[in-house]
């Protein structure tokens, strides 16, 4: 079974849930996951809570040719339509298209609009903003990374030739970032059954 996410993370504080409101670009993506109550967890070893606030997810988001594009079925903030932000350029570090280069589609790398925009919302927030890309096929780790802005930016890239513990995997050490401790692989906002529509930011 195919599956992708392409999203960005951060704490729900009242500053990032009003800054994203406020935002024509990122506003209609948004989603802001206070509780977790009607999730099946499968296993109680599943059960992980939500940053203090609750979770903001905007989603999804890459570029129109990334990787999985089509797989959502649902309308894509296209990084390519990001206006590039020069003043957070030099958070960004120089060679992620290199330290991707092995792990990564060549589509699915992503942009210095999206980046530097990451970096910018970072430094506005004072938060910790986090990019998380994931494609799987059949279960298996196809690609997965992370981006995490503060506003420097630092790169988590999962080794999908390894089956590791959950704890070596990017999306756990970025999630840690922003506050949100896994006990397993398992996070629910990546279940096929989870219900984004009663999360969308109103």
């Amino acid at each position: 079974m195919t599956w992708y996410a392409h999203e960005i993370l951060l704490r729900a504080t009242p500053a990032a849930l009003q800054a994203i409101r406020d935002s024509a670009l990122l506003a209609p993506f948004a989603y802001h996951l206070h509780s977790l109550q009607d999730v099946d967890w499968y296993l109680p070893g599943h059960r992980h809570g939500l940053p203090q606030g609750g979770l903001l997810v905007i989603r999804p988001v890459c570029s129109a040719a990334a990787q999985g594009a089509q797989w959502h079925e649902e309308a894509i903030l296209d990084t390519t339509s990001l206006p590039l932000n020069p003043d957070t350029l030099h958070c960004l570090q120089a060679d992620i298209a290199t330290l991707l280069a092995d792990q990564v589609p060549e589509t699915s790398l992503p942009a210095p609009h999206l980046r530097s925009m990451l970096a910018a919302l970072a430094e506005q927030l004072h938060e910790t903003v986090v990019y998380y890309a994931c494609g799987m096929w059949g279960g298996d780790l196809d690609f997965e990374y992370c981006l995490s802005y503060e506003p420097q930016e630092t790169l988590w890239v999962t080794d999908v030739a390894e089956r590791g513990p959950h704890e070596k995997r990017a999306l756990y050490q970025a999630l840690m970032n922003i506050g949100l401790m896994l006990p397993s692989a398992f996070f629910a906002p990546h279940t096929r059954s989870f219900d984004w529509a009663a999360h969308r930011l109103t």
